[in-house]
């Protein structure tokens, strides 16, 4: 046996005696692939009467992340069916509203079907103010009375210090929000005259369309404030 084959054959059995010590399952790499794991999404966010489902951890796709539901019923039937999939994902919910400064801002809810963590309705909220999702609490304007809006107060009009000008005029432009969260005495005007059958304001829902309105003003119904202006 020359000396090339018997090195030749110390290698071999080194290197089959390497692999029979390799092949034991204490030398197996501890990596796992949690690539069958599925992919939880982790932050709902409502906005309005929409919800919209978000991975944070992967790249969004229109259609895909987030995923979108119309309404409340079509989410809860989306997470009764990851559950009956043993999927159970932590999820943050948010919903999207605006604060006193009408800043749009987003609030953390403990829950989709109990927003208010088991708090009670407040009182009536403000009536006539357009929502696509009816709260417990809201009832139709003709069944409350002055008492249900809330935090009433009187206007604050620098505009209507000085008599008899600016007598009967219209109250200046709040431009600062400041009535944000209260009821005036021309809030509550507004929210009656929604409450009628028509209306002759071209900005309520309610609206009796222009020949009404210019059959009030052909009858006199705005007599004494009407708005002339001389031209030539």
């Amino acid at each position: 046996m020359t000396l090339l084959t018997f090195l030749f054959i110390v290698v071999f059995l080194i290197g089959l005696y390497f692999y029979a010590k390799c092949a034991d399952p204490k030398y197996s790499e501890g990596l796992t692939n949690n690539n069958s794991e599925p992919r939880c999404p982790n932050l709902l966010i409502q906005k309005g009467s929409r919800f919209y489902l978000y991975n944070s951890k992967v790249a969004q796709v229109p259609g895909v992340n987030p995923i979108e539901f119309d309404n409340l019923e079509d989410y809860t039937e989306f997470l009764d069916w990851q559950r009956s999939q043993n999927i159970r994902c932590p999820v943050l919910y948010l919903q999207e509203t605006y604060d006193a400064q009408g800043n749009k801002v987003y609030k953390f809810r403990p829950s989709v079907s109990e927003p208010q963590a088991g708090l009670p309705p407040s009182a009536a909220a403000p009536i006539g103010i357009a929502s696509q999702i009816q709260p417990i609490n809201e009832m139709p304007l003709e069944q409350v009375g002055d008492e249900a809006y809330p935090n009433p107060t009187l206007l604050v009009d620098a505009t209507r210090n000085d008599p008899p000008y600016n007598y009967n005029s219209y109250p200046a432009h709040d431009q600062t929000d400041y009535y944000i969260g209260t009821t005036t005495p021309l809030d509550e005007m507004n929210y009656k005259q929604e409450a009628e059958k028509v209306s002759p304001d071209p900005m309520d829902p309610n609206w009796g369309g222009p020949k009404y309105t210019q059959s009030l003003v052909d009858r006199g119904y705005y007599a004494n404030r009407e708005v002339k202006i001389a031209v030539g």
